[in-house]
């Protein structure tokens, strides 16, 4: 996989970080954000590729988990709408 394509900077509260998401899975998380419309991303997902000197892993993984809920969130009500309005095309 194109590591470029699934590689995030990202500045928080200890510097800046890349993370991305894990490329280990059949298929694995990193295949799904790329080629699945309506993939829901899980926390253990996302794996810490850089952080600053003396930067806690986990903290900055929390960090940056915490900053994507927003997106996530748009994601999971735009994939139930999608639902909804499949059924209501059934239905009607």
């Amino acid at each position: 996989m194109n590591n470029l394509l699934n590689t995030f900077y990202w500045e928080t509260d200890s510097g800046d970080v890349i993370w991305r998401w894990k490329e280990d899975g059949d298929p694995s998380p990193a295949h799904k954000s790329l080629n699945y419309q309506w993939w829901t991303p899980k926390k253990s997902e996302l794996e810490i590729v850089s952080v600053p000197d003396s930067v806690n892993k986990q903290e900055v993984k929390n960090e940056i988990w915490e900053d994507l809920q927003g997106e996530i969130e748009f994601f999971k009500n735009l994939y139930k709408l999608h639902k909804a309005n499949k059924v209501n095309k059934q239905d009607g």
